[in-house]
Protein backbone atom coordinates (compact mmCIF):
# COMPACT_ATOMS: atom_id res chain seq x y z
CA UNK A 1 0.00 0.00 0.00
CA UNK A 2 1.30 3.61 -0.89
CA UNK A 3 1.81 5.76 2.37
CA UNK A 4 -0.87 8.67 0.59
CA UNK A 5 -3.67 5.49 -0.28
CA UNK A 6 -3.54 5.24 3.69
CA UNK A 7 -5.58 8.42 4.39
CA UNK A 8 -8.64 6.52 3.01
CA UNK A 9 -8.16 4.12 6.34
CA UNK A 10 -8.93 7.07 8.48
CA UNK A 11 -12.42 8.65 8.14
CA UNK A 12 -12.12 10.33 11.35
CA UNK A 13 -10.01 12.85 8.98
CA UNK A 14 -13.26 14.00 7.46
CA UNK A 15 -13.89 17.64 8.52
CA UNK A 16 -10.72 18.35 10.40
CA UNK A 17 -6.87 18.89 10.26
CA UNK A 18 -6.03 16.31 13.33
CA UNK A 19 -2.52 17.01 13.98
CA UNK A 20 -2.38 15.42 17.52
CA UNK A 21 -1.42 11.44 17.45
CA UNK A 22 0.89 12.73 20.35
CA UNK A 23 -2.16 12.98 22.47
CA UNK A 24 -4.32 10.23 21.12
CA UNK A 25 -4.20 9.06 17.27
CA UNK A 26 -7.36 8.00 15.05
CA UNK A 27 -8.02 4.70 14.67
CA UNK A 28 -8.41 2.92 10.92
CA UNK A 29 -10.95 1.37 9.70
CA UNK A 30 -9.20 -2.07 9.37
CA UNK A 31 -9.20 -1.91 13.52
CA UNK A 32 -12.90 -0.94 13.83
CA UNK A 33 -13.54 -3.90 11.64
CA UNK A 34 -11.48 -6.42 13.21
CA UNK A 35 -12.86 -5.43 16.68
CA UNK A 36 -16.43 -5.57 15.00
CA UNK A 37 -15.72 -9.40 14.34
CA UNK A 38 -14.58 -10.29 17.37
CA UNK A 39 -17.66 -8.50 19.03
CA UNK A 40 -19.88 -10.44 16.47
CA UNK A 41 -18.06 -13.87 17.80
CA UNK A 42 -18.52 -12.71 21.34
CA UNK A 43 -22.31 -12.14 20.80
CA UNK A 44 -23.11 -15.51 18.65
CA UNK A 45 -20.51 -17.71 19.87
CA UNK A 46 -19.71 -20.10 16.75
CA UNK A 47 -17.75 -22.36 18.89
CA UNK A 48 -19.34 -26.03 19.73
CA UNK A 49 -18.78 -25.18 23.42
CA UNK A 50 -17.68 -22.48 25.56
CA UNK A 51 -14.33 -23.27 26.45
CA UNK A 52 -13.31 -23.84 23.17
CA UNK A 53 -14.87 -20.47 22.49
CA UNK A 54 -12.81 -18.50 25.40
CA UNK A 55 -9.76 -20.17 23.85
CA UNK A 56 -10.23 -19.03 20.07
CA UNK A 57 -11.05 -15.61 21.48
CA UNK A 58 -7.72 -15.65 23.69
CA UNK A 59 -5.64 -16.96 20.72
CA UNK A 60 -6.73 -13.77 18.62
CA UNK A 61 -3.96 -11.65 20.47
CA UNK A 62 -1.34 -13.71 18.32
CA UNK A 63 -1.95 -11.08 15.70
CA UNK A 64 -0.63 -8.12 17.80
CA UNK A 65 2.41 -10.59 18.48
CA UNK A 66 3.34 -11.58 15.63
CA UNK A 67 2.52 -8.06 13.83
CA UNK A 68 4.64 -6.38 16.67
CA UNK A 69 7.92 -8.84 15.80
CA UNK A 70 7.95 -7.58 12.47
CA UNK A 71 7.34 -3.59 13.14
CA UNK A 72 10.57 -4.21 15.52
CA UNK A 73 11.98 -6.92 13.94
CA UNK A 74 12.12 -8.88 16.89
CA UNK A 75 11.24 -12.36 17.72
CA UNK A 76 7.78 -13.08 18.62
CA UNK A 77 9.34 -14.95 21.81
CA UNK A 78 10.37 -11.41 22.64
CA UNK A 79 6.89 -9.60 22.56
CA UNK A 80 4.40 -9.62 25.34
CA UNK A 81 1.28 -7.74 25.28
CA UNK A 82 0.29 -5.20 27.92
CA UNK A 83 -2.29 -2.74 28.78
CA UNK A 84 -0.43 0.72 28.11
CA UNK A 85 2.92 2.23 28.34
CA UNK A 86 2.76 3.10 31.84
CA UNK A 87 2.05 -0.49 32.52
CA UNK A 88 4.92 -1.55 30.85
CA UNK A 89 7.22 0.29 32.63
CA UNK A 90 5.83 -0.69 35.97
CA UNK A 91 6.68 -3.97 34.66
CA UNK A 92 10.09 -2.94 33.97
CA UNK A 93 10.67 -1.15 37.32
CA UNK A 94 9.55 -4.48 39.56
CA UNK A 95 11.08 -6.97 37.07
CA UNK A 96 15.06 -5.64 37.41
CA UNK A 97 15.35 -6.77 40.92
CA UNK A 98 16.86 -3.05 41.73
CA UNK A 99 18.60 -3.10 45.25
CA UNK A 100 19.26 -0.24 47.88
CA UNK A 101 22.41 0.48 46.51
CA UNK A 102 21.70 0.78 42.99
CA UNK A 103 20.35 3.50 40.83
CA UNK A 104 19.12 4.55 37.31
CA UNK A 105 19.52 7.46 35.52
CA UNK A 106 16.55 9.66 33.35
CA UNK A 107 16.60 12.88 32.34
CA UNK A 108 14.36 15.96 32.83
CA UNK A 109 12.49 16.31 29.71
CA UNK A 110 10.66 12.57 30.20
CA UNK A 111 6.45 12.40 30.63
CA UNK A 112 5.48 11.92 34.17
CA UNK A 113 5.06 8.10 34.19
CA UNK A 114 8.94 7.21 32.94
CA UNK A 115 9.68 8.81 36.56
CA UNK A 116 7.39 7.58 38.47
CA UNK A 117 7.77 3.57 38.97
CA UNK A 118 11.54 3.97 39.78
CA UNK A 119 11.10 7.07 42.18
CA UNK A 120 8.32 4.66 44.12
CA UNK A 121 11.22 2.39 44.11
CA UNK A 122 13.30 5.03 46.04
CA UNK A 123 10.36 5.98 48.38
CA UNK A 124 9.74 2.37 49.39
CA UNK A 125 13.84 1.95 49.76
CA UNK A 126 13.94 -0.80 47.20
CA UNK A 127 16.32 1.28 45.24
CA UNK A 128 19.15 3.69 46.01
CA UNK A 129 18.55 7.31 43.55
CA UNK A 130 17.46 8.68 40.94
CA UNK A 131 20.22 10.61 38.66
CA UNK A 132 18.73 12.64 36.46
CA UNK A 133 20.49 14.38 33.53
CA UNK A 134 19.55 17.80 32.82
CA UNK A 135 18.43 19.01 29.37
CA UNK A 136 20.12 21.93 27.11
CA UNK A 137 17.77 23.97 25.22
CA UNK A 138 15.58 21.17 24.54
CA UNK A 139 18.06 18.45 23.93
CA UNK A 140 19.16 15.56 25.66
CA UNK A 141 22.93 13.92 25.15
CA UNK A 142 23.84 11.00 25.24
CA UNK A 143 26.82 12.73 27.13
CA UNK A 144 24.88 14.19 29.56
CA UNK A 145 23.82 10.70 30.22
CA UNK A 146 26.96 9.60 30.61
CA UNK A 147 28.14 11.87 33.51
CA UNK A 148 25.21 10.55 35.66
CA UNK A 149 26.46 7.05 35.08
CA UNK A 150 28.72 5.12 37.61
CA UNK A 151 29.53 1.66 38.86
CA UNK A 152 26.07 1.76 40.80
CA UNK A 153 24.19 2.19 37.79
CA UNK A 154 21.68 -0.81 36.93
CA UNK A 155 19.54 1.05 34.28
CA UNK A 156 18.36 3.95 31.94
CA UNK A 157 15.67 4.57 31.53
CA UNK A 158 14.14 7.72 28.10
CA UNK A 159 11.63 8.06 25.77
CA UNK A 160 13.10 7.81 22.24
CA UNK A 161 10.92 10.72 21.56
CA UNK A 162 10.22 13.46 23.51
CA UNK A 163 6.96 14.07 24.50
CA UNK A 164 6.98 18.16 24.60
CA UNK A 165 9.53 18.88 22.07
CA UNK A 166 9.63 15.50 20.06
CA UNK A 167 13.35 15.58 20.55
CA UNK A 168 14.59 12.21 18.86
CA UNK A 169 17.23 10.49 21.21
CA UNK A 170 20.28 9.51 19.67
CA UNK A 171 19.53 5.92 20.28
CA UNK A 172 22.16 4.00 18.79
CA UNK A 173 24.25 5.75 20.67
CA UNK A 174 22.97 5.20 23.96
CA UNK A 175 22.44 1.85 23.18
CA UNK A 176 26.24 1.53 22.67
CA UNK A 177 26.94 2.92 25.72
CA UNK A 178 25.08 1.39 28.13
CA UNK A 179 26.10 -2.25 26.18
CA UNK A 180 29.71 -1.06 27.19
CA UNK A 181 28.91 -0.60 30.45
CA UNK A 182 26.95 -3.48 31.03
CA UNK A 183 23.70 -0.78 32.00
CA UNK A 184 19.67 -2.48 31.13
CA UNK A 185 18.26 0.08 28.66
CA UNK A 186 14.67 1.15 29.03
CA UNK A 187 12.96 2.76 26.19
CA UNK A 188 9.48 4.21 26.57
CA UNK A 189 9.18 4.57 22.56
CA UNK A 190 5.01 5.52 22.20
CA UNK A 191 6.11 8.80 21.04
CA UNK A 192 7.90 6.85 18.04
CA UNK A 193 6.83 3.31 17.57
CA UNK A 194 4.69 3.71 14.49
CA UNK A 195 5.82 6.39 12.67
CA UNK A 196 9.64 6.27 12.64
CA UNK A 197 11.65 3.40 12.01
CA UNK A 198 12.85 0.87 15.26
CA UNK A 199 14.89 -2.15 14.34
CA UNK A 200 16.41 -3.39 17.47
CA UNK A 201 18.76 -5.76 15.45
CA UNK A 202 20.52 -2.38 14.26
CA UNK A 203 19.61 -0.50 17.58
CA UNK A 204 19.83 -2.98 20.07
CA UNK A 205 17.55 -2.08 23.65
CA UNK A 206 16.82 -4.24 26.56
CA UNK A 207 13.10 -3.04 27.63
CA UNK A 208 11.03 -1.16 25.13
CA UNK A 209 7.36 -0.06 25.51
CA UNK A 210 4.85 0.97 23.75
CA UNK A 211 0.87 2.04 23.98
CA UNK A 212 -0.69 1.30 20.95
CA UNK A 213 -3.27 3.99 21.20
CA UNK A 214 -0.69 7.21 19.60
CA UNK A 215 1.20 6.36 16.80
CA UNK A 216 0.26 2.61 16.35
CA UNK A 217 -3.55 4.41 15.82
CA UNK A 218 -4.74 1.32 18.17
CA UNK A 219 -7.84 1.87 20.28
CA UNK A 220 -6.80 1.87 24.41
CA UNK A 221 -6.12 -0.56 26.50
CA UNK A 222 -3.12 -2.24 24.80
CA UNK A 223 0.19 -1.74 24.10
CA UNK A 224 3.48 -3.49 23.46
CA UNK A 225 6.39 -4.86 25.72
CA UNK A 226 9.61 -5.65 23.98
CA UNK A 227 11.85 -7.74 26.66
CA UNK A 228 15.27 -8.92 24.72
CA UNK A 229 15.47 -12.47 24.85
CA UNK A 230 18.96 -12.82 26.37
CA UNK A 231 17.75 -10.83 29.55
CA UNK A 232 14.53 -12.34 30.08
CA UNK A 233 16.06 -14.90 32.84
CA UNK A 234 17.35 -12.16 34.66
CA UNK A 235 14.45 -10.26 35.20
CA UNK A 236 11.53 -11.55 37.97
CA UNK A 237 8.06 -12.59 36.65
CA UNK A 238 5.83 -9.44 37.92
CA UNK A 239 2.52 -11.90 38.41
CA UNK A 240 1.20 -15.56 38.00
CA UNK A 241 -1.51 -16.07 35.66
CA UNK A 242 -2.12 -19.68 34.72
CA UNK A 243 -1.93 -18.71 31.04
CA UNK A 244 1.53 -17.98 31.04
CA UNK A 245 2.65 -21.83 32.27
CA UNK A 246 3.58 -23.86 29.66
CA UNK A 247 0.45 -25.21 27.79
CA UNK A 248 -1.21 -28.21 28.73
CA UNK A 249 -0.85 -31.93 27.33
CA UNK A 250 -3.93 -31.96 24.96
CA UNK A 251 -4.72 -28.03 25.81
CA UNK A 252 -6.81 -26.05 28.26
CA UNK A 253 -10.43 -27.38 27.56
CA UNK A 254 -8.55 -30.96 27.97
CA UNK A 255 -6.91 -30.00 31.08
CA UNK A 256 -10.32 -28.48 32.98
CA UNK A 257 -12.19 -31.66 32.06
CA UNK A 258 -9.41 -34.05 33.36
CA UNK A 259 -10.88 -35.53 36.80
CA UNK A 260 -7.18 -35.92 38.49
CA UNK A 261 -6.32 -32.60 37.92
CA UNK A 262 -5.24 -30.63 41.46
CA UNK A 263 -3.98 -27.29 42.21
CA UNK A 264 -1.61 -28.54 44.72
CA UNK A 265 1.51 -29.15 42.48
CA UNK A 266 4.78 -27.38 40.95
CA UNK A 267 3.97 -24.67 38.06
CA UNK A 268 6.28 -24.14 34.88
CA UNK A 269 5.61 -20.92 33.25
CA UNK A 270 6.72 -20.02 29.86
CA UNK A 271 10.41 -18.57 29.40
CA UNK A 272 9.63 -16.14 26.95
CA UNK A 273 8.12 -12.48 26.71
CA UNK A 274 4.78 -13.84 27.64
CA UNK A 275 5.63 -14.35 31.23
CA UNK A 276 5.61 -10.65 32.13
CA UNK A 277 1.86 -10.35 30.78
CA UNK A 278 -1.08 -10.70 33.28
CA UNK A 279 -1.81 -13.72 31.83
CA UNK A 280 -5.75 -13.70 32.63
CA UNK A 281 -8.32 -13.32 30.75
CA UNK A 282 -7.08 -9.81 29.40
CA UNK A 283 -8.12 -7.44 26.90
CA UNK A 284 -9.03 -8.81 23.84
CA UNK A 285 -10.86 -6.34 21.78
CA UNK A 286 -8.36 -3.98 22.19
CA UNK A 287 -5.34 -6.83 21.59
CA UNK A 288 -7.48 -7.37 18.13
CA UNK A 289 -7.58 -4.11 17.15
CA UNK A 290 -4.05 -3.43 17.97
CA UNK A 291 -2.78 -6.34 15.89
CA UNK A 292 -4.96 -4.62 12.62
CA UNK A 293 -3.66 -1.05 13.24
CA UNK A 294 0.11 -2.97 13.19
CA UNK A 295 -1.00 -4.91 10.06
CA UNK A 296 -1.66 -1.52 8.47
CA UNK A 297 1.97 -0.10 9.28
CA UNK A 298 3.30 -3.07 8.23
CA UNK A 299 1.85 -3.32 4.94
CA UNK A 300 2.98 0.35 4.68
CA UNK A 301 5.90 -0.28 4.96
CA UNK A 302 7.85 1.60 8.29
CA UNK A 303 10.24 3.10 6.20
CA UNK A 304 8.28 4.96 3.57
CA UNK A 305 5.83 5.80 6.88
CA UNK A 306 8.90 7.39 7.94
CA UNK A 307 9.93 9.48 5.47
CA UNK A 308 6.38 10.66 5.02
CA UNK A 309 6.21 12.04 8.39
CA UNK A 310 9.29 13.34 8.27
CA UNK A 311 8.24 14.89 5.09
CA UNK A 312 5.42 16.55 6.51
CA UNK A 313 7.61 17.81 9.62
CA UNK A 314 10.10 19.80 7.72
CA UNK A 315 7.35 21.66 6.05
CA UNK A 316 5.62 22.26 9.18
CA UNK A 317 9.06 23.68 10.31
CA UNK A 318 9.27 25.72 7.22
CA UNK A 319 6.23 27.30 6.39
CA UNK A 320 5.82 27.84 10.26
CA UNK A 321 9.18 30.01 10.80
CA UNK A 322 7.95 31.69 7.77
CA UNK A 323 4.69 32.65 9.38
CA UNK A 324 6.72 34.57 12.44
CA UNK A 325 6.24 31.92 15.04
CA UNK A 326 9.45 30.28 16.50
CA UNK A 327 10.04 26.22 16.81
CA UNK A 328 10.85 25.07 19.66
CA UNK A 329 11.88 21.73 18.90
CA UNK A 330 15.73 21.47 17.93
CA UNK A 331 17.17 22.45 14.50
CA UNK A 332 19.16 19.40 14.22
CA UNK A 333 17.68 17.59 11.52
CA UNK A 334 18.52 13.96 13.36
CA UNK A 335 16.94 14.92 16.03
CA UNK A 336 13.46 15.29 14.40
CA UNK A 337 10.59 13.08 14.92
CA UNK A 338 6.40 13.09 13.68
CA UNK A 339 6.16 16.19 16.91
CA UNK A 340 7.05 19.80 16.11
CA UNK A 341 6.18 22.32 18.66
CA UNK A 342 6.17 25.93 18.45
CA UNK A 343 5.49 29.11 20.21
CA UNK A 344 4.16 32.31 19.65
CA UNK A 345 6.31 34.27 21.32
CA UNK A 346 7.46 32.58 24.65
CA UNK A 347 4.35 33.17 26.81
CA UNK A 348 1.81 30.37 27.17
CA UNK A 349 -1.13 32.94 27.48
CA UNK A 350 -0.89 34.02 24.01
CA UNK A 351 -0.03 29.99 23.09
CA UNK A 352 -3.21 29.31 24.65
CA UNK A 353 -5.13 31.90 22.74
CA UNK A 354 -3.71 30.85 19.39
CA UNK A 355 -4.79 26.97 20.62
CA UNK A 356 -7.68 28.12 21.34
CA UNK A 357 -8.48 29.71 17.67
CA UNK A 358 -7.15 26.60 15.79
CA UNK A 359 -9.25 24.32 17.50
CA UNK A 360 -11.96 26.30 16.75
CA UNK A 361 -11.28 25.76 13.62
CA UNK A 362 -11.38 22.20 13.90
CA UNK A 363 -7.36 21.28 13.74
CA UNK A 364 -6.70 19.59 16.40
CA UNK A 365 -3.49 20.34 18.21
CA UNK A 366 -2.63 20.73 21.98
CA UNK A 367 -0.26 22.25 24.58
CA UNK A 368 2.53 20.62 26.35
CA UNK A 369 5.70 21.40 28.55
CA UNK A 370 8.06 20.03 30.69
CA UNK A 371 10.83 21.81 32.49
CA UNK A 372 9.93 24.71 30.66
CA UNK A 373 10.41 23.21 27.57
CA UNK A 374 7.12 23.30 25.04
CA UNK A 375 4.74 25.14 23.55
CA UNK A 376 2.09 24.43 20.91
CA UNK A 377 2.78 20.83 19.74
CA UNK A 378 1.59 19.36 16.21
CA UNK A 379 2.20 15.29 15.30
CA UNK A 380 2.44 15.05 11.18
CA UNK A 381 1.33 11.53 11.01
CA UNK A 382 1.08 9.25 7.97
CA UNK A 383 -2.06 9.81 7.65
CA UNK A 384 -1.64 13.53 7.42
CA UNK A 385 -1.09 15.18 3.51
CA UNK A 386 0.49 18.59 2.83
CA UNK A 387 -2.96 20.04 2.68
CA UNK A 388 -2.95 19.45 6.58
CA UNK A 389 -0.35 21.18 7.32
CA UNK A 390 -1.14 24.21 4.63
CA UNK A 391 -4.52 24.68 6.43
CA UNK A 392 -2.37 24.87 9.70
CA UNK A 393 -0.37 27.62 8.31
CA UNK A 394 -3.15 29.24 7.07
CA UNK A 395 -4.96 29.40 10.72
CA UNK A 396 -1.70 30.36 12.24
CA UNK A 397 -1.50 33.31 9.64
CA UNK A 398 -4.76 34.19 10.44
CA UNK A 399 -4.97 34.06 14.17
CA UNK A 400 -1.49 36.15 14.56
CA UNK A 401 -1.33 40.38 14.35
CA UNK A 402 -0.22 41.45 11.02
CA UNK A 403 2.67 42.39 12.61
CA UNK A 404 4.00 39.32 14.13
CA UNK A 405 3.17 37.49 10.76
CA UNK A 406 5.11 39.65 8.72
CA UNK A 407 8.25 39.90 10.93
Amino acid sequence: MDVRDARASFPGLEGKVFLDAATVSLAPTQARDAIASFLENAVLCPERDASTHHIAMDELRGRAVREAAALLRAGEDEIALVESTSHGLSIAARALGLGPRDNVVTDDLEFLQVAIPWFKLVEEGALGEVRVARNVEGAITVESIAEQLDARTRAVVVSSVQWSNGYRLDLAALSELCRREGIVLVVDAVQELGALVMDVQRTPVDVLVAGGHKWLNAPFGCGILYVRRELQARLAQPSWGYLGLEPPYGGWGTYFSTPSISPVRPYEFVATAKRFELNGTSNYPGAVGLGASLALVNEIGTAKVERHVLSLAALVRRELEAAGVRIVSRPEPESWSGITTFTVSGDPFEDEALLQRLLQARIYASRRYTSRVGGIRVSTHYYNDEDDVERLVAAVHAALPRSRALA
